[in-house]
């Protein structure tokens, strides 16, 4: 026989079977999770500035010849 599992979602954090209307299995992982794409959006935020940096350094290197 098959066993009906009910409407649930899993931790955005640690995957865990979760109650449908939940997005976080405990508030330790929801502290885990936003600290996380706090980081990851840091860098982001970093690589975006070097990457225009570098453009700038390039355009001037092209114009001066």
């Amino acid at each position: 026989m098959v066993e009906r599992i009910g409407q649930h979602k899993h931790c955005r954090n640690c995957e865990k079977a979760i109650p449908y209307k939940d997005l976080y299995c405990n508030d330790g992982c929801e502290t885990e999770w936003k600290t996380k794409m706090s980081k990851k959006k840091n860098q982001l935020m970093y690589f975006y500035i070097v990457m225009v940096i570098i453009m700038i350094f390039a355009v001037t290197l092209m114009f001066l010849g």
